[in-house]
């Protein structure tokens, strides 16, 4: 099989679709030729010069990373400056990029349940629905093979899927009720007209003011029983995320019930108070967001890098359970710019 580069974009926008993308974010193909056929593919957080090198020395043809390497406009593609270097290199090397983030970041699956699920957490749900991306849709059809409509549905993803029969019509014609997340509205017509199932005109569309089930912020989770005691809670941070400390404020002797946002969080502090929350998990904490009037409430800096970078081997996995006859491999470049130093020393003024 001819795996191709966008056969492996086509895959990761079906999980984390790049209309879900944050407004100042940049997503999808970066860098590369849709078409190069792929055999090796790297999968890292960050997009340095060392993981090209890398990506280079494993004969990889595509890199998909979490971070964007291209963030804001460039006017200007040469070996003058890192990213320069960076995108120069890719280019004459063959080497493709595509990056999925804050679309990632919202996806079911994608990165806070990652890390959810390294944390041990059980009964996982989305912290803040934030997505009306629901669209409402019906559809009239003059074919009587409905199981072909309900196989599309079903393929787009959409949700409560019902049909009944059109009365006062000559012919026998069944309208399609449905809830679909917005971004498959214009696919899923697309295969209807291509596979002659749809009625001319007849599609109509809805806003729905619900909030999307596959698209949020933030994941909360429980610990069975009575949950943990603090101390243990946050020694399984460290060992989950292999970090020698982490930054913590306020307490909670017992934790059941946690919170958790993979990278910079902390704007859901207040939503995992409100929900309840035990202790709250993120990273990017600044002085003041430390500080919390709830009793009983832990909150927890684990890292940008550490909190997220659980992420690179659940996407390794599903791509390499997509597409069995690739080789995906999960960067061995530590890309984590910051360092952590421990000291014996027992300063005495603070």
């Amino acid at each position: 099989m001819n795996t191709q580069v966008r056969h492996i974009t086509d895959f990761m926008h079906q999980w984390a679709p790049p209309g879900i993308k944050m407004s100042y974010d940049n997503v999808g193909l970066l860098v590369g030729d849709p078409s190069t056929s792929v055999s090796r593919v790297l999968v890292c957080l960050d997009v340095t010069e060392k993981v090209v090198d890398e990506a280079l020395e494993k004969k990889c043809e595509l890199i998909v990373s979490h971070h964007p390497l291209i963030f804001k406009e460039i006017s200007s593609i040469n070996p003058t400056d890192e990213q320069g270097r960076i995108i120069y290199k890719m280019i004459r090397n063959n080497i493709a990029l595509m990056t999925a983030h804050t679309n990632l970041d919202a996806a079911l699956d994608g990165v806070s349940f990652v890390l959810a699920n390294n944390l041990g957490l059980d009964n996982l749900q989305f912290l803040d629905k934030n997505y009306n991306i629901s669209r409402k849709i019906s559809l009239i059809t003059s074919t009587d093979d409905t199981k072909a409509v309900l196989k599309l549905l079903n393929y787009f993803s959409a949700e409560e899927a019902h049909f009944f029969s059109v009365d006062n019509r000559k012919e026998g014609q069944y309208c399609f009720e449905a809830t679909i997340d917005k971004q498959n509205v214009n696919q899923l017509r697309g295969a209807l007209e291509q596979e002659g199932l749809l009625k001319k005109g007849s599609f109509q569309e809805m806003e729905l003011t619900t909030p999307s089930n596959n698209f949020g912020m933030g994941v909360t989770g429980d610990y069975p029983e009575e949950g943990i005691a603090m101390d243990e809670f946050l020694h399984l941070i460290c060992r989950a995320l292999d970090v020698p400390s982490v930054r913590f404020s306020g307490k909670s002797d017992r934790i059941k019930k946690v919170a958790v946002c993979g990278g910079a969080g902390v704007f859901l502090k207040e939503k995992a108070i409100n929900a309840g929350a035990d202790a709250f998990v993120t990273a990017d904490i600044k002085y003041h967001d430390y500080f919390t009037e709830k009793q009983e409430f832990l909150l927890v800096d684990a890292g940008h890098y550490e909190s997220e970078f659980p992420v690179v081997e659940a996407i390794r996995k599903e791509l390499s359970e997509a597409f069995e006859h690739l080789s995906v491999d999960a960067t061995e470049t530590v890309t984590n710019p910051m360092k952590v130093y421990v000291t014996d020393f027992e300063n005495k003024n603070i």
